[in-house]
C-alpha cells in the first residue's frame, strides 16, 4: 500500500486553489491506456468544488477523442503545446495560433541546410500532413506531401522534426538554435526522436495564462501537473507546479513538488490530499 502524502509535499497553507491544469501523456495516463477511475474521480471532485480542471497537452485535436469519451464534461482544452484552445463539449476550436507559410519555408530550409536527413510533419486545424519519408506510428492518420507548398491554405499549428536519432534532447539542442526567434522548440518524449515546433512565443504556459484570464483565476491560484520538457514553462509559471514521479530530472528540478508516478495515480493522490486539506 502506498503511504499518504506527507504534509511537506503539499502546497503552503496560504495557497488558494482556483484551477488545476494537467498534461495528458505521462501525467494522466501512460502509453494510451485509459485514464484510471481514481484520476477521473479526482477530476470530478475538483469540478464539484467549482475548480476548473484544464487539460494542457501537446496532442492534436484528433487525439482528444479518447479523453472526451472518458470525461465528456471537460470544457476547454489547451492542445498542440498551446497553439490551440479546443472546446470538447462543443467540438469546436476556440482560438488558434498558426505558423505562416513563409516561416515554415524558412524553418525547413534552415534545418535541412544543417541536417539534410531532416523530415517534417505538420499539424493543421484540418489534420496532419507528413513528408513521404517521415516515420510515424500512425501513417494512416496523415496525408503525405512532397513539398511545403502543398500546405497552402492550411492553418499549420505545429511542426514536428525528425532526424536520424531517437535522442530527443540531443535533437532539441541541434534544432533550437536554428529556429530561435521564429518558433518555440520543445519535446514531449525523451526517446522518440521528435522535436515539436510551436508558433513563436507560444507555450503551454502562455495559452494557459490567457485561459486563466477567461476564468478569472490568478496565476497564484493555479496548480499544474506535468512530466516532460514541454511542461517546464507551465510548471514554472503556475502558482504551484507539480512534477510526476516518472518525470525527467529537468522537470522535477523546477517543480515546487513531486508526486507519485502516473502508474501510481500521482495526480489523483496529490489532488485528493490537497482537497482533503482544503476541506479541513
Amino acid at each position: 500500500m502506498i503511504p499518504p502524502l506527507s504534509p511537506d509535499r503539499l502546497p503552503p497553507a496560504d495557497f488558494e486553489l482556483g484551477l488545476v491544469a494537467s498534461d495528458i501523456d505521462g501525467t494522466l495516463l501512460l502509453n494510451w491506456k485509459p485514464i484510471s477511475t481514481a484520476t477521473i474521480d479526482a477530476i470530478h471532485r475538483c469540478q464539484d468544488a467549482g475548480i476548473p480542471f484544464v487539460l494542457v497537452t501537446g496532442r492534436p485535436i484528433r487525439w482528444l477523442a479518447p479523453i472526451a469519451e472518458q470525461i465528456p464534461d471537460l470544457g476547454r482544452v489547451v492542445c498542440l503545446n498551446g497553439a490551440v484552445v479546443y472546446d470538447i463539449a462543443s467540438q469546436s476550436v476556440v482560438s488558434a495560433h498558426s505558423i505562416d507559410a513563409q516561416t515554415i519555408a524558412e524553418i525547413t530550409t534552415a534545418v535541412r541546410a544543417d541536417h539534410p536527413e531532416a523530415r517534417f510533419a505538420y499539424e493543421t486545424l484540418n489534420g496532419g500532413f507528413i513528408d513521404r519519408e517521415f516515420v510515424t506510428g500512425r501513417p494512416r492518420e496523415a496525408r503525405m506531401i512532397d513539398d511545403v507548398s502543398e500546405l497552402a491554405g492550411e492553418d499549420v499549428v505545429k511542426v514536428l522534426v525528425r532526424l536520424d536519432t531517437s535522442d530527443s534532447q540531443a535533437m532539441h539542442d541541434l534544432i533550437d538554435p536554428l529556429v530561435e526567434g521564429t518558433c518555440h522548440a520543445s519535446f514531449s518524449e525523451p526517446d522518440n526522436g521528435l522535436v515539436e515546433l510551436a508558433p513563436a512565443g507560444i507555450t503551454k504556459a502562455k495559452t494557459l495564462s490567457d485561459l486563466c484570464d477567461h476564468f478569472g483565476v490568478a496565476q497564484s491560484q493555479v496548480m499544474a501537473f506535468g512530466d516532460m520538457p514541454n511542461d517546464i514553462e507551465m510548471l514554472s509559471w503556475a502558482g504551484h507546479g507539480v512534477a510526476m514521479g516518472n518525470a525527467l530530472g529537468s522537470v522535477k528540478a523546477i517543480a515546487a513538488a513531486v508526486t507519485e508516478a502516473v502508474d501510481d495515480d500521482g495526480v489523483a493522490r496529490y489532488l485528493d490530499a490537497v482537497l482533503d486539506a482544503r476541506r479541513l
